[in-house]
Parts: structure tokens; C-alpha cells; sequence
């Protein structure tokens, strides 16, 4: 599917010079810019955004719609604050835009996050958008030169091709994806691994359902997609199904529900009725009489759900949200695959901090699973016995950014310091891998690839963004301290990053 991309580049350019004219707006919201997101975030608690909000890309149908007749005499500062950098981004969307992005580090970043601009340590990058009549693109070619796979320098990540049919929109490419109302990491699925290739179908606007006999409207949207895990693996280009649906009953509430699931790949079955089993959660050996004699268990699986509940509190927006998420569950199938679920929390409030509008968030989560491998033992979280690389795509785990078996806790902030100049902070405490154990510690596409060890780090980090004109400059930086079991020596990082990006 990859070779899509260079084909899709040329059509895109050639499309975009002659048909400028017709272009309207990207049709949605990526993963790259967390003040967008916590500016959404603002507008859907104080009940102004209707449309849920906790499933990333996020389309711009329906935002625009909730923000555009807006009385702002109406509204707080806060409030216009957020409406302020929210249309002014729309207004961004709907430009025919041409960026080029250039990115240098000490070092690889050891996790990326919600907005994080970058995974590997120098990068350039050119990208277009474009949109005209009912089809939608974005080119994205990056070259990295410190990229040990020397097929792997030339990347087409962030690059998609979309048609809107009716109120769907489908695409092919490779989108960043975030489930979850979460801001440092999630369980099911974030941008902490690169994205990878898929075809996905999208409900284009969460119009509402409303129950009947009553005037009660719940708006809703859902998101499915099919992709290849095309790295290095056990099993090769092994497929990944992802589902998500979300759901507003109330205009502070929101619900989403998750699934995900590996199956397919070289040497494994694929048919239909493959699929129709996992669907069903039938994908278990002995899960209402599936026979797997010859080896041939469907998948693996994870699912789960998570919500979000904002309130004011003396006059401040806060929020309490969650997320319960589950690896493969038990033999008899269907909703009883929800099991050896972990469980991730966090509170947040929209507040004047040294009279900067910031986000405050504080998350705790634990992604230890015990699957009853030995006394104090976990090594099972976004593993599985046949697809044995897991729930992680070149090198990096799907789900949380700090893979399994670990405890961590993270204080952040999100500021806007004024119009133009932007800063995210974050106080992690990490407990890493802390059963003391991995999988497979010396084979690199098997098992924990942060560490195989335990490790407890301590990491501040922070990063400041400025816009001028056309151009944004990101400056981030942050110092880590870690210390092992096994008598290994504690050691302390240091990483710092800058990121110029201009637009043409």
C-alpha cells in the first residue's frame, strides 16, 4: 500500500495547482497541536462544542459548526480565548497550505505525546493539503537522516487520501491516531508509535439520535479502520482493525467505547470468517466450541471504554475522566472479552495561572497485567502468544507511550503565555517495567522495548512554541533522572529539541 503515496503526491500537486480555486478545508484535526485540543476541550465543557471530542483525527464539520454564529459578547475571557485560536486555526484548515518543517535534537525522543513534534532526533519534512470538491489530501515527505534502516530515511507518515460520500468519509494513508480523553498517554491507542498504514471510515458529522417518544438527542460519531503492520515482526504484515465510538448523552458527559484488534498476517488465516469471529469476540481457543487444533486462534484482542465528565467548581472548569481497557478476555466470547482490564485516571481544571489561560492536568495509570505467568509477574499487556511483537509498530507501543507494566503518574500544564506564544509542561514520575521482567529480553521485536529491566525515572520536561507570521518555532527540552534494580548505576539525561516550521 506505501506505493499509494508517491502516486498520490503527483496527483495532489498537479490537482492543487490548477484547483486552488475550489478548495474549501482539511477535513480534520490531527494529533500535532495540543492547544488545539485543550481549546476544544475548553468550548465542549463549557457546553458551546456539542460534538464529542475525544477521538483524534476529529473532524472539522462539526466544531466549525458549533463556533461559527457564536456571540462572543456572550463569552468569558477564557472562552474567547479558546474561540479566538479555534477559528483562527479553521481558518488555517481552509488555506491551501504548503509546509515545510525542519526538526533537529540531541537525541531520539524516548516518548512522543499528545502534540510532541517529533520521534526521531534531525528531520526535514514538505507537506501540502489540499481540498477540492468532495476529495481531500495531504502529502507528507520527511527524510530522517539518522534513521538506522536506510529504506526507512524516506517516509510518506501523516500523508492521506479522503473522499467525502454523504455523511462518511473515507481514506487511505498514514493517519496519527488518539482514543481517549486523556493528555499524556492513553491505553488503547495514541501517536506514540508511527502511524501506520490503513483504509478507515469516518462519520463525517455526529448528527444526533434522538430516543424515541422523547425530544432527548445524543450526538454520536463512530471511526473504523483496517491497516497493515508492514515493520519487522514475528508475524508479518499482520492486520490491525481498530474501532471507536463516542457518544454525548449529556453536554458534559461523554462516553467512547475502543476496540482493537491483530489478526491475519503471513501464514495466519484472514478470510471473512476469520474476521466475523474476532468481530464477535469469538477469537479465543474454546470461546463457544472454536477449535484451534491446527493453531489457527483468530487474534488478539483489546477493548475497552472510557468517559469524560466536566463541571464547574467555584467557578473553574474542571473534569474527572477515565479509561478501562482490557487485553483478550475470556473463552466464552462476546462482551466477556472486556477482562484483565487496567484502569487509567486523571482530573483536570481550566485555569489563570500568572494570568496565562493553562490547562492543569494530573493522570495516573498503571498498565500492569497479571496473566497468571508466575508470582509478581506481568509480561502481558500488549502481548500475545502468536502475534508475539504485540501491540506495537516499529519499535514503539501502540497504546501507552510507556509500555507495560508500569506506574506513572504526570503533572502537566497547558498555557497560552499570549496571542502568539504557547508553553506545555510536564512532571512525570515513572515507574518502568516494574515486575523486573520482560518477555524476551534479548530479542528486540519481542517484549518491553523501553527497558527490560525496572527503571524508576523522574523526568521534567517543557516546551515553548512562538508564532510569527508564517513562521511557528518550537523549542523543548527536558532532564530525566533514572535508577535500576540489579545494582546498576543511576544515570541522568538531558534532551533538547528545536522545530521551525514555515508556511508557504
Amino acid at each position: 500500500m506505501n506505493k499509494i503515496f508517491p502516486r498520490a503526491a503527483l496527483c495532489s500537486t498537479l490537482l492543487g495547482l490548477f484547483y486552488t480555486s475550489s478548495i474549501s478545508a482539511e477535513p480534520w484535526i490531527d494529533t500535532s497541536d495540543i492547544y488545539l485540543k485543550a481549546n476544544i476541550q475548553l468550548l465542549a465543557d463549557t457546553g458551546i462544542i456539542l460534538t464529542p471530542v475525544t477521538t483524534y483525527p476529529l473532524m472539522w464539520h462539526d466544531v466549525h459548526r458549533d463556533i461559527k454564529n457564536l456571540n462572543t459578547s456572550l463569552l468569558s475571557e477564557e472562552q474567547k480565548n479558546a474561540y479566538y485560536y479555534v477559528k483562527h486555526q479553521f481558518k488555517l484548515a481552509q488555506q491551501n497550505q504548503v509546509r515545510i518543517k525542519a526538526q533537529t535534537a540531541v537525541e531520539d525522543s524516548r516518548f512522543t505525546s499528545f502534540g510532541d513534534t517529533y520521534r526521531d532526533a534531525n528531520s526535514l519534512q514538505v507537506q501540502t493539503t489540499t481540498m477540492i470538491g468532495n476529495i481531500a489530501s495531504n502529502v507528507s515527505l520527511s527524510y530522517h537522516p539518522s534513521a538506522d534502516d536506510k529504506d526507512d530515511k524516506k517516509r510518506w507518515d501523516n500523508s492521506y487520501l479522503a473522499a467525502f460520500l454523504g455523511n462518511w468519509v473515507i481514506a487511505a494513508g498514514k493517519q496519527d491516531r488518539w482514543f481517549g480523553p486523556t493528555w499524556d498517554t492513553s491505553l488503547s491507542l495514541t501517536n506514540n508509535a508511527r502511524p501506520i498504514t490503513a483504509v478507515s471510515l469516518t462519520r463525517k458529522s455526529a448528527e444526533a439520535f434522538t430516543i424515541p417518544f422523547t425530544e432527548f438527542d445524543i450526538p454520536w460519531t463512530v471511526t473504523t479502520f483496517m491497516g497493515k503492520m508492514d515493520d519487522e515482526r514475528i508475524v508479518k504484515n499482520t492486520l490491525l482493525w481498530g474501532f471507536r465510538l463516542n457518544f454525548k448523552p449529556m453536554k458534559n458527559l461523554e462516553f467512547g467505547i475502543t476496540r482493537l484488534a491483530q489478526w491475519g498476517g503471513e501464514d495466519r488465516p484472514q478470510d471473512l470468517k476469520t474476521f466475523w469471529n474476532v468481530l464477535i469476540g469469538k477469537d479465543n481457543c474454546g470461546a463457544g466450541g472454536l477449535d484451534c487444533s491446527d493453531n489457527q486462534e483468530p487474534g488478539n484482542q483489546q477493548a475497552g471504554w472510557d468517559m469524560r465528565y466536566s463541571f464547574n467548581l467555584f467557578d473553574t472548569p474542571m473534569a474527572l475522566y477515565g479509561q478501562y481497557f482490557a487485553e483478550d478476555g475470556a473463552n466464552e466470547g462476546g462482551l466477556k472479552m472486556v477482562t484483565k482490564a487496567q484502569v487509567q485516571g486523571g482530573i483536570d481544571m481550566h485555569v489563570n495561572l500568572f494570568n496565562s489561560p493553562t490547562r492543569l492536568f494530573l493522570e495516573v495509570t498503571d498498565s500492569y497485567g497479571d496473566c497468571n505467568t508466575g508470582p509478581g509477574v506481568g509480561n502481558c499487556y500488549y502481548e500475545h502468544h502468536i502475534y508475539k511483537t504485540g501491540m506495537r509498530f516499529q519499535g514503539r507501543t501502540l497504546g501507552s507511550l510507556y509500555d507495560n507494566d508500569a506506574k506513572t503518574i504526570v503533572l502537566g500544564g497547558i498555557s497560552q503565555l499570549s496571542t502568539n506564544t504557547r508553553l506545555t509542561s510536564k512532571f512525570r514520575y515513572l515507574d518502568l517495567n516494574y515486575d523486573n521482567s520482560d518477555k524476551a529480553p534479548d530479542n528486540p521485536i519481542i517484549g518491553n522495548p523501553l527497558t527490560s529491566i525496572a527503571e524508576q525515572m523522574v523526568m521534567a520536561s517543557a516546551s515553548i512554541q512562538h508564532s510569527y507570521k508564517n513562521w511557528r518555532f518550537t523549542l523543548g527540552t527536558d532532564i530525566s533522572h533514572s535508577s535500576y534494580e540489579n545494582d546498576i548505576d543511576s544515570e541522568t539525561d538531558f534532551n533538547a529539541s528545536l522545530t521551525v516550521e514555515y508556511n508557504l
